[in-house]
């Protein structure tokens, strides 16, 4: 009797490790919502700002993939910032969405 007792701990213990080892692995797990700031270069090269609506959506896809490589799983939502250039030395300007990226 006492050697199945000691049997059902251990496989009691077992089970609860591999649980905790799993939700740690598919973020069941309890973690600290964190954010991050990072900036997307866009493609205009005008010296006139571009509109916020078609530079949000011309960066969106790469804030999301850098935001999901910075956190995979994790990775909650991201959101335009700011819309921010400066003066090349060429005459040409270099224009730059910063995004938030937040996770849960």
């Amino acid at each position: 009797m006492h050697t199945n007792f000691g049997r059902t701990v251990r496989a009691t213990a077992v089970a609860l490790v591999l649980a905790a080892g799993a939700g740690v692995a598919l973020g069941a797990a309890p973690a600290s919502a964190d954010s991050v700031r990072f900036d997307v270069e866009l493609s205009s090269r005008s010296p006139q700002r571009p509109d916020w609506n078609s530079a949000a959506a011309e960066s969106k896809p790469r804030a999301d993939k850098r935001c999901v490589a910075l956190y995979g799983f994790r990775a909650r939502d991201t959101q335009p910032v700011d819309l921010a250039g400066f003066p090349r030395g060429d005459g040409s300007w270099a224009w730059f969405m910063k995004w938030q990226c937040n996770s849960n």
